[in-house]
């Protein structure tokens, strides 16, 4: 009877995709070679590792489902540890999800992204009524420093005006009595 498995894997970032591609074809080979029929691939991309391995710090995740009879699972997990191109791998034993399974968890994730955007809308408006907030606070407070400043301006200017007629007054008077 055939059991349902994950194998995840890591292929340092030194190979590009053709050699990527070939690694991938190498683990696909071991799997087919132990009977088994792969039911889904998926490429996680370009991670850092938790830690080096071999002084690598980053790889590529690579994820492969299959179905297997229980009994070649460990001539597979020995030909993996033994191949140069993956740094780790991990097969896991996994529950077989059904069509309903799978679009509930897709409903699930499409309404965790609209909670994540409505969250993410609100974080935005109160950030913006706060920054609007604090441009106020700065206008009032820049008023009223400032406008004593303008009002003693505004004073000085009319001094200065009224120091000029007054001057030009006494100068028209020494100017008719000098003159008489």
């Amino acid at each position: 009877m055939n059991e349902h498995y994950e194998l995840t894997y890591i292929v340092s970032i030194k190979y590009l995709e053709n050699d990527l591609v070939k690694v991938g074809n190498q683990v696909k080979e071991i799997l087919k070679e132990a009977t088994a029929e792969i039911t889904k691939e998926e490429d996680l991309g370009k991670r850092k590792l938790a830690y080096p391995i071999k002084h690598i710090h980053q790889g590529t995740y690579l994820v492969l489902e299959f179905d297997m009879p229980k009994e070649n699972l460990k001539k597979v997990n020995d030909q993996l540890a033994i191949t140069n191109e993956v740094l780790r791998h991990l097969i896991i034993k996994k529950k077989v999800r059904t069509a309903a399974e799978i679009a509930k968890e897709e409903a699930a994730k499409a309404r965790l992204v609209k909670d994540k955007e409505k969250e993410d809308a609100k974080e935005a408006e109160e950030t913006k009524e706060k920054i609007e907030k604090q441009e106020k606070a700065a206008t009032e407070t820049v008023k009223k420093e400032i406008a004593p400043s303008v009002e003693i301006a505004s004073t000085k200017k009319d001094d200065k005006k009224s120091t000029l007629d007054d001057l030009d007054k006494k100068l028209d008077e020494i100017l008719k009595d000098d003159v008489l």
